[in-house]
């Protein structure tokens, strides 16, 4: 009899396959060791629920009969969703790049010997007949089989070159080598080599949207580096081709993955969390440089679609939304031409055919998709400027509620930690320019949300499903957390949320540093045993968790007055600078965080009432100040339970101390003389 194990799993991916005639088990102890007990290689599928081409696999392999009864006999199957355990994604990965010399992606298919589960073979998607030129999965199955019992030895001796080849990808450089003192300045060429001057972005189809480069140009700017003004106009162009584009949901909100082809029109349709709240950022700073109000109005809408559609009743924010639906990928978002027509008024049609290309042929399966229609880079920013705003709102509010009626995508309620505080701290930033406490309070829901129900048993838990919190905690978990606490409080002061801070930054020191050669492993060192604990430096889609802790350890370091929390950021520049100097383009964040190091770092405390109109004048200075290396905290607590903190505050109704790396100024009870002193910091 087949048993399936994935049915008790809080994953919707692994529920997804709970009905499959696949033998899956989810990762663990029992089918580790079955494959042990019974010498038979494990086939591990990684996958998540938004994603296209795993959908395709488990339609056309996993729920057929006969491809099952192979994968049942010569396989231990285990299925893992990717966003519940990222570690062994990371892993399994990287092996694929080790094994066949090119990336991976989605569904990652991959063969691991019984013993100690090293891969040996693997791939991505495999159709269940030949084409593109890949074979047949049920015959790819056979065939391994057969090589596993005929070549064992050369596997394992194969695997051996693996575990070495893991190894070294986390020794620390031997050399001493320092991060190039002009590593901005040949980041910032090589972004412009990348960049795409036609349609924004860098690089080329399948076009990413690329937020931690972005968010580089902005910082690199930010911090004082006035030569770097020439290079706002790549990250500003770029904003404005994602937000016309077919990238963004122009009807409901919320950007899609990325752009199959290279001038934004076609999405791949899955909607993720973490990438909207890194767009968020990115047009919120975007918006803070230029002012200029289109990026306003989208990190609006998009701050909207993350409330609206991903926060869950209890505060958390749902993982992503599915490209599919039972009639196709992409199908609620796409457009017959007469069901627009017969929905709009004449007036409105004619507006919104005209903005949107509805005038033009097709271009999604005989069908359209949404992007602001454009023949010329000239004729993109004279369209984009001459339209009538009223008709066009009207139509996207008339269209949307007619989309609203049809099957809808399927929503993973799956909350991760991470991506949480991603979406926290852009909610935070958003309402650092608009001032609208929905906004902020929003981001205090999801954030007492996570420390409630994942702080368990004093450890941190990464993902959360039907009241079960689970899995501990990961680095990007812990960075990213501390990071959105910080720069909450920094808003809203809270001692309890400083206390909280404090404890889990105690807690990545102490479980993820590499005492030894620097830098923060991703996984505890209480974790189970896998054959590579990653170290990684290199940004994602969003900013690496040895970046984010940096940044973190550095502020609250100078907040509390800690060096332990200091000599720990600088330990990852010391860890990751070959990495850093050999590819600066995969490191933004990095690089982001070590620019912090290289001037005097500023910590401005406001003590205030919040209530007191004057006040608002005090923290109207700070916010507006573009200065990438100063933070400022506004603390309303009378007694904060911190010495360092509760010696700088005077019994004036109104003062701030300022701190330039360790050295603290007498308190300023002057606005005007608060005013000078800022701007010559």
């Amino acid at each position: 009899m087949i048993i399936n194990r994935l049915s008790k799993e809080t994953s919707p991916y692994l529920q997804q396959h709970a009905e499959n005639p696949v033998e899956w088990y989810p990762w663990g102890k029992e089918a580790l060791d079955k494959a042990k007990i019974e010498k038979k290689p494990i086939l591990l599928s990684i996958g998540y629920s938004a994603c296209h081409w795993c959908h395709v696999m488990a339609h056309e392999s996993f729920e057929d009969i006969e491809t099952a009864k192979i994968m049942n006999e010569y396989f231990i199957n285990i299925k893992v969703d990717r966003e519940e355990r990222p570690d062994l994604d990371k892993i399994y990965q990287t092996s694929q790049i080790l094994l066949n010399q090119r990336s991976g992606g989605w569904p990652l298919t991959m063969f691991l010997t019984h013993e100690n589960q090293v891969p040996f073979f693997g791939g991505t998607y495999f159709p269940n007949t030949a084409k593109y030129n890949l074979p047949s999965f049920s015959d790819l199955l056979v065939k391994i089989n057969e090589y596993y019992k005929n070549n064992y030895k050369d596997i394992l001796d194969q695997n051996q070159t693996i575990i070495q080849a893991l190894e070294n990808i986390h020794k620390k450089n031997k050399n001493d080598e320092d991060i190039n003192k002009n590593i901005d300045e040949i980041y910032m060429e090589d972004c412009r080599k990348s960049f795409d001057h036609t349609m924004g972005g860098f690089g080329s189809a399948p076009k990413f949207p690329q937020t931690t480069v972005i968010m580089h140009i902005f910082n690199s700017f930010l911090y004082q580096k006035k030569q770097n003004e020439k290079y706002l106009d790549m990250a500003f162009y770029s904003l404005i081709a994602m937000q016309e584009g077919g990238i963004n949901d122009q009807i409901g909100g919320g950007f899609f993955r990325y752009s199959v082809d290279d001038v934004w029109m076609i999405p791949h349709f899955e909607k993720m969390l973490y990438d909207n709240a890194c767009l968020l950022e990115c047009y919120c700073k975007g918006y803070f440089i230029s002012k200029n109000k289109s990026f306003f109005d989208t990190a609006k809408k998009t701050a909207d679609w993350l409330i609206n559609e991903m926060q869950s009743s209890e505060g958390g924010f749902f993982s992503s939304i599915d490209a599919d639906t039972s009639t196709g990928e992409g199908e609620y978002y796409i457009w017959e031409k007469e069901e627009i027509k017969n929905n709009l008024n004449k007036d409105q049609y004619k507006e919104f055919s005209d903005y949107f290309g509805i005038n033009k042929k097709t271009n999604f399966e005989n069908k359209y998709h949404l992007y602001v229609s454009y023949d010329s880079k000239k004729d993109f920013f004279s369209r984009i400027k001459n339209y009538d705003k009223k008709l066009l709102a009207d139509s996207i509010n008339t269209l949307f509620k007619i989309r609203n009626k049809k099957e809808k995508p399927f929503v993973d309620k799956k909350i991760l930690t991470s991506w949480n505080a991603l979406a926290i701290n852009s909610l935070i930033e958003f309402y650092k320019i608009s001032k609208n406490v929905h906004y902020l309070n929003k981001a205090e829901e999801s954030l007492h949300f996570i420390i409630e129900k994942m702080i368990i048993k004093n450890n941190l838990n990464a993902t959360y499903k039907d009241g079960k919190s689970h899995i501990k905690a990961y680095l990007d978990d812990y960075a990213f957390l501390i990071n959105s606490i910080l720069n909450f409080i920094s808003i809203k002061w809270d001692s309890t949320l400083l206390k909280n801070a404090i404890f889990l930054s105690n807690l990545l020191v102490e479980k993820f540093l590499d005492k030894e050669d620097g830098g923060f492993f991703f996984t505890a060192n209480d974790h189970e045993s896998l054959i590579q604990n990653p170290k990684p430096t290199a940004d994602e889609s969003f900013p690496a968790g040895n970046s984010v802790a940096a940044k973190a350890l550095i502020k609250l370091g100078f907040l509390m007055n800690n060096t332990k929390y200091i000599d720990a950021a600088h330990s990852v520049f010391s860890y990751a600078s070959k990495q850093v100097n050999d590819s600066p383009n995969a490191h933004s964040s990095l690089i982001d965080a070590y620019l912090l190091t290289q001037t005097p770092y500023v910590t401005v405390i406001l003590k205030g009432n919040i209530h007191n109109d004057e006040i608002k004048k005090w923290l109207d200075v700070l916010s507006n100040t573009k200065k990438t290396n100063m933070n400022y905290f506004h603390v309303t607590d009378n007694n904060t339970g911190y010495a360092n903190i509760d010696d700088k505050i005077t019994k004036r109704k109104i003062s701030a101390f300022i701190c330039t790396d360790y050295t603290c100024e007498a308190p300023i009870t002057n606005f005007e003389k608060f005013v000078s002193r800022i701007s010559i910091l």
